[in-house]
């Protein structure tokens, strides 16, 4: 039987334990360290939208002049992804 150390993806401590599972059966993760910030986490997603960095690749090709249909179509999210995220950095 193999062995996978998870890691809090936040902090990057290894004191994880299992934390239940989400609605869709993914399972969920609870960080003990003091120090993190973000306490529950997963490490696998249904929808791509919920994935970590994708804000950022959003307005990245924003900047690069991509329109909201293509970024949504590339990055495999809905156009309501894209729009509500390019309108929160806009009030930034």
């Amino acid at each position: 039987m193999a062995k996978i150390d998870v890691r809090c993806p936040v902090f990057g401590g290894i004191k994880v334990i299992k934390y239940g599972s989400s609605d869709s059966g993914k399972q969920r993760y609870y960080c003990k360290d003091t120090a993190c910030t973000g306490k529950n986490f997963q490490l696998e997603h249904c929808y791509t939208g919920c994935e970590p960095g994708i804000n950022d690749k959003i307005v990245a090709m924003a900047a690069n002049a991509s329109g909201i249909r293509d970024t949504s179509r590339v990055l495999g999210i809905s156009q309501d992804k894209v729009m509500s995220t390019l309108k929160k950095q806009k009030n930034r």
